[in-house]
């Protein structure tokens, strides 16, 4: 975990009842104490609603049945290694930001940053811009667009003349629902539980995508080239270490000025952060 991450001890549960009451429906008694129920999507709806009114001030935020609950300490992550990065880079661009609208909330309140946030499902758009526009500490600084192309990243959601100091994206991981439906319940397997395979939540273009995360990845920094004058760094996570081969190559083809790959890791679960940039 960043050594920035809030979320270093173990959750205050009571704390986080006194803001949320319902929460305290999921608590579970196991060997190492008091915790919460993680296999039941609404008891993490109602954690994140929790952490995000004590500790980001939000008032409202609401997230429909079928939309992906993001782990928030994860996701902190990942701006705290974008901010290690960049420094300062004023106004970033979240492409799939989801409903959640989880890393601009995150940004704006830790670093005081602007975004645009960008998604290819009207649903999703729909949510996030009430997100963005009920809670007093997001208005004016977080700007949610459809982008109307779900195959591009850029196009359509840059404007003519808008220039970003970083983007950053959490791909989707499978190739397809089956896939991500056979590794929902092998995932519940393990942990000695039936489901659905779909339990953890996410619509379909949050959990698959024509071509895998690979193909997806190699998409991005194809177009990223053309937009290359008006972005400081581009970036994105990447769940499996060897698909950094591909995108390495693809970016040297296109003569990116600098590559970096920057590791994240909370417990067991080890991630990475591509960034690059050509100027």
């Amino acid at each position: 975990m960043h050594p920035r991450n809030r979320y270093q001890d173990k959750h205050d549960f009571p704390a986080l009842i006194a803001r949320e009451p319902r929460l305290g429906e999921y608590l579970v008694t196991t060997p190492a104490g008091r915790s919460l129920d993680f296999s039941k999507r609404e008891a993490l709806v109602l954690l994140n609603r929790a952490l995000l009114r004590r500790d980001y001030g939000l008032t409202h935020w609401d997230l429909p049945e079928g939309h992906l609950v993001p782990p928030i300490p994860g996701r902190l992550d990942y701006i705290h290694a974008l901010a290690d990065l960049t420094g300062e880079p004023g106004r970033v661009l979240d492409i799939g930001t989801g409903a959640s609208l989880i890393y601009p909330i995150l940004g704006v309140v830790e670093y005081r940053w602007d975004f645009v946030a960008s998604d290819i499902s009207a649903r999703a758009v729909k949510v996030a811009t009430a997100i963005a526009t009920m809670n007093p500490v997001l208005k004016r600084r977080v700007d949610v667009r459809l982008q109307p192309e779900p195959s591009r990243f850029f196009t359509n959601v840059i404007r003519p003349g808008e220039r970003f100091g970083a983007t950053l994206c959490n791909p989707p991981f499978y190739e397809s629902r089956e896939a991500a439906v056979a590794a929902g319940k092998k995932k519940w397997r393990k942990l000695g539980r039936e489901d659905n395979g779909l339990s953890f939540g996410g619509s379909d273009t949050e959990l698959w995508t024509a071509g895998g995360e690979q193909q997806f990845l190699r998409n991005m920094i194809r177009e990223s080239h053309a937009f290359g004058d008006r972005v400081g760094w581009f970036t994105t996570l990447v769940s499996k270490k060897g698909y950094l081969q591909a995108a390495k190559a693809d970016l040297e083809r296109l003569r990116a000025a600098e590559v970096r790959v920057l590791p994240m890791e909370q417990g067991n679960k080890r991630s990475r952060m591509l960034a690059w940039r050509f100027r």
